[in-house]
């Protein structure tokens, strides 16, 4: 029943299967020697079934005409093997090499089971190859060019966040060029030999995915990373000084379709409420407690200045409170900014919340919210 080579292989796989099972109980089975033990396992198992099938490769060996066509070479088993390795490797890293195993896996599986039935399906090799083509040409070519736009883009990104905004800028004017060239050299030779076509475009592809890695190895340039470690692009900072990165490029205007509740205007350093309804200007503003509320904020005075809204204080931990701040970025003389403001919690007599100017002294308008 069982050949030679089967039974070596046979005991490998049960002896593997037996460690696997004692390391998951008694080591863990996150540790990496479970994934290398079921690694062998899978391995061994499945050349076990491959010496069961063929009987150590003699299987019909004597009965086979010499005019049968040898089976067309494919590349769908080491597609397999990366898969499944990349299957393995996910389990000690990250999800994503998983998943890339995975979808490794479905795809030489579905290429390798129609290549085998296109070479059973007639004992014409040309006509086989076009009926392989036409069934599945349709879903390779969509899904190739979307993988390789993917991987370009991926890899772009890489290298834009890895060198100088100024060198990515003329990394992108050379690529650019170079891409037109190759794409002008295709389209006034079109006789070009398929061979230096094809090696075009590896040489091409291989750049691109090497500078990705390069870039991924180099990592992100220092800027961006301090950026995402103080988060100074979404921090308010809400002093009369100017802010480096939150002041920078201010918003001037207010979209004409912004629903606007109160104005407030500065006008030659003093402060005052425009409320809807109301002629006369105002120094104190009523707005609904949990409600977005749009206020927009004019400058009128001669200076940059900024609006900041003081909404008391909220528990941060036990014992430890912070104050509640908004505020609009400076703005220049002749500029507006809008001001969203949801209060959840009503105001205390004694402890208004207020807007204020900051640098200028004695100017406040009172927040009361029921």
């Amino acid at each position: 029943m069982f050949s030679t080579g089967s039974k070596y292989f046979f005991g490998v796989s049960f002896l593997g299967a037996v460690s696997f099972g004692i390391y998951m109980f008694l080591i863990g089975e996150s540790a990496i020697g479970a994934t290398a033990l079921f690694g062998l396992v899978a391995a061994s198992g499945l050349l076990t079934a491959l010496l069961l099938s063929t009987r150590d490769g003699a299987k019909d060996e004597d009965g086979v005409a010499a005019t049968t066509a040898a089976p067309t070479g494919s590349i769908w088993p080491l597609i397999a093997a990366v898969g499944t390795t990349l299957v393995l490797v996910g389990t000690i890293t990250t999800p994503v090499v998983t998943l890339f195993g995975i979808v490794a896996l479905l795809a030489a599986l579905i290429e390798w089971t129609v290549l085998s039935w296109s070479e059973r399906a007639s004992s014409d090799v040309a006509y086989n190859t076009a009926l392989r083509k036409r069934l599945l040409n349709p879903i390779e070519f969509p899904v190739l060019a979307a993988v390789g736009l993917g991987v370009v883009i991926f890899s772009f990104s890489r290298v834009t966040l890895a060198v100088n905004k100024s060198v990515g800028a003329t990394a992108f004017i050379l690529l650019g060029a170079l891409v037109l060239a190759a794409g002008v050299l295709f389209s006034i030779r079109p006789n070009l030999k398929r061979g230096l076509v094809i090696g075009i475009c590896v040489v091409g592809a291989v750049g691109i995915v090497a500078a990705g890695i390069t870039g991924m190895g180099l990592g992100v340039r220092e800027e961006l990373v301090l950026a995402k470690e103080e988060g100074h692009y979404v921090h308010q900072q809400c002093g009369a000084e100017k802010s480096e990165f939150f002041d920078k490029r201010p918003l001037g205007g207010v979209s004409a379709t912004a629903s606007v509740d109160t104005h407030i205007d500065l006008i030659d350093g003093k402060l005052v409420a425009m409320v809807q309804g109301v002629t006369k200007g105002q120094n104190t503003i009523t707005i609904s407690r949990s409600n977005p509320t749009n206020i927009v904020f004019r400058n009128n005075s001669n200076g940059e200045y900024r609006l900041v809204a003081s909404l008391g204080s909220k528990m941060v931990t036990a014992g430890v409170s912070e104050d509640v701040v908004q505020c609009t970025q400076l703005i220049p003389q002749g500029s507006e900014q809008l001001l969203t403001l949801k209060v959840p919690k009503p105001s205390v007599a004694g402890k208004p919340y207020t807007l204020t100017v900051p640098g200028l002294t004695g100017q406040s308008i009172e927040v009361i919210v029921p």
